[in-house]
């Protein structure tokens, strides 16, 4: 079977180079057609980001701009921060600084781009809610700063909250490094310790919303307490024999040593009992002061002075 012949038109080499420089033309024609309509379009912003995305009264805000390119060169932008959906006078930089807002504060940024000729729509950002910021401790000391076994000891706070809310504090006492179960108020009662202990005291702030950071006191050492006389001179004696049995009691439970520091003569006092006997001679007439020392092992002492008056008739 013979095939059907078809007359196919064959085109001539100049009108062929014609045809190609047609569609060239055309293509050149688009994309600067093209180029023309990007390069007419105005500096356009796509998004804007405040960050930290969950600021506090102290932080410091700041922008991630992002934006469409028109390919019309270096682009600048102009800011207007806006709290609480009113402009905040004076505030057109890329930064809003902390002290601008505080706690509950609506925060957004109106950011207006231009190419140096045209600018563009300006873009609102989304805006961040200023939470609340956690209360600081500055300092924490134990008073008295010499303590001795007899004393209730106080934890000294100096703290502040930066929203000005009100601060609830948590103590947490330590003996020798071991933490007193139940101690968790601002006193130390003087039967939890003793002499030579080592105690310091944690605080952690609240505000009611957050817990801030905890701070430790520096310790404190129990030191040596003195002896104290307890008893009371007798002011009679038993014909001419005057006795009196001096009581002292030592908090720390040390050994205690009497002595006779002022006395008449033939006075004397057993060091070790307190007990004291004093024979009145006729020479004794008159008033006599006596002075009593008691004293532990470490040179502590505490004194008891008084006088007694004699007549002979």
């Amino acid at each position: 079977m013979l095939a059907k012949k078809t007359n196919i038109p064959v085109l001539s080499y100049p009108f062929f180079l014609l045809f190609l420089l047609g569609i060239v033309l055309s293509c050149g024609e688009q994309q600067e057609g093209e180029f023309q309509n990007k390069a007419d379009s105005p500096p356009a912003i796509s998004s804007v980001t405040i960050s930290p995305n969950k600021p506090n009264k102290e932080s410091d805000l700041s922008l991630f701009i992002q934006r469409r390119d028109t390919g019309r060169g270096p682009v600048t932008f102009r800011y207007q921060w806006v709290k609480n959906d009113e402009e905040i006078p004076g505030e057109n930089e890329s930064m809003l600084k902390s002290g601008n807002f505080r706690k509950g504060d609506l925060i957004r940024v109106k950011v207006t781009p231009s190419d140096g000729t045209t600018e563009g729509s300006p873009f609102l950002s989304q805006p961040v809610k200023i939470l609340n910021s956690p209360p600081v401790i500055q300092e924490v000391w134990i008073e008295p700063k010499v303590a001795r076994v007899t004393d209730r000891l106080k934890a000294i706070v100096k703290g502040s909250d930066p929203d000005g809310d009100s601060i609830n504090y948590l103590y947490k006492w330590e003996k020798n490094g071991v933490v007193l179960s139940g101690e968790e108020n601002g006193i130390l009662e003087s039967n939890r310790f003793k002499k030579g202990d080592s105690i310091t005291v944690t605080v952690t702030p609240n505000d009611g919303e957050a817990s801030g950071k905890p701070k430790k006191s520096e310790a404190i050492i129990i030191v040596n307490s003195p002896p104290m006389i307890t008893s009371s001179p007798p002011t009679t004696t038993d014909g001419n024999i005057y006795t009196y049995h001096v009581v002292a009691n030592d908090p720390d439970n040390d050994p205690i040593i009497f002595s006779l520091k002022s006395a008449p003569k033939g006075m004397e006092i057993d060091k070790g009992t307190g007990i004291i006997r004093w024979e009145i001679q006729k020479r004794d007439q008159g008033p006599q002061l006596i002075e009593i020392e008691a004293t532990d092992p470490e040179g502590a002492k505490s004194f008891q002075s008084f006088t007694l008056s004699f007549e002979f008739k």
